[in-house]
């Protein structure tokens, strides 16, 4: 089975965008990232590059609650099949302890992992003094559902694919007319919000003078060696609860905007066909 993974950088933005995860983590470096999954301060599992690259390839999980890592689902022996090792105290030393080992993982399927490492609960109880019934719930409600929603992102379709690359790239460059002129600069506001994809501004800017004048704009955004690009009628749309989404989840623009004011701007795009392009890959069109 090939195993499709996420790399590091990828992870770090996914994370930093959703409000719930960003809470859970405890620290970000450029090989790993941990997570915080029950509010005890204390890292409960952790993600991470060991053999080097971008991509991750290993998942800790503290099983005792004491703050030790002591259980990875990583390919020690390099076959292609990553492995369950637990690491145990054995005479003072700490020994790894690899169990199912025939059993495939995907990154993105903890749930397949767990279901064969309950066969091994009578030597962790033993061993480390845990359940892994109980192990099994915690992990499939918390790394379970950012894993699956990690790869949500990466198999996405439609309006969703065009909403994570754009958010994903975090900056995008819309483009105007002014009179006869064309006007760009780069944006970063993005919301897929009740089946619409969204763009805010100020009302005191020129690009929403430009836009009500013309509605008519294209958006471009770059990401890992490949373009999207978007044309599409920006429709300006009063709603409240658009407004407070995406405060929610840009806090920074409180700072200058609120949903209540007369100046915060909403738009989504109307009839919109997104183009994504590579060197290496024929285009492809997204109608929304």
């Amino acid at each position: 089975m090939e195993v499709k993974r996420v790399s590091i950088r990828e992870a770090k933005k996914r994370i930093k965008d959703d409000p719930e995860l960003s809470k859970m983590l405890v620290r970000s470096g450029w090989k790993e990232i941990a997570l915080d999954l029950d509010g005890d301060g204390m890292a409960d599992v952790l993600f991470s590059n060991v053999d080097g690259g971008r991509k991750i390839d290993t998942i800790a999980v503290d099983l005792s609650g004491n703050g030790e890592f002591n259980l990875y689902l990583h390919d020690f022996d390099h076959n292609g099949i990553p492995d369950t090792v637990c690491m145990v105290e054995d005479g003072g030393k700490e020994q790894a302890v690899a169990f199912g080992g025939e059993v495939e993982l995907g990154f993105i399927n903890l749930g397949v992992r767990i279901a064969n490492m309950l066969v091994a609960e009578n030597f962790l109880n033993r061993e480390l003094g845990v359940s892994l019934a109980d192990l099994a719930a915690y992990l499939k409600l918390h790394a379970q559902a950012m894993l699956n929603a990690l790869e949500k992102r990466e198999n996405a379709q439609g309006i969703d694919k065009v909403y994570y690359f754009l958010n994903d790239a975090v900056t995008y460059y819309l483009a105007t007319v002014d009179g006869t002129k064309p006007r760009v600069r780069p944006f970063g506001t993005i919301l897929l919000y009740d089946g619409k994809l969204y763009i805010q501004t100020g009302k005191v800017k020129a690009v929403s003078k430009q836009i009500k004048a013309n509605p008519f704009v294209e958006i471009c955004a770059f990401l890992n060696g490949a373009w999207l690009r978007i044309a599409t009628e920006l429709v300006e749309d009063d709603n409240h609860d658009a407004k407070v989404a995406m405060l929610e989840k840009l806090p920074s623009l409180k700072e200058l905007y609120s949903a209540d004011d007369d100046n915060m701007q909403m738009f989504y795009m109307k009839d919109a066909t997104a183009t994504f392009s590579s060197f290496v890959t024929e285009p492809e069109v997204i109608n929304f």
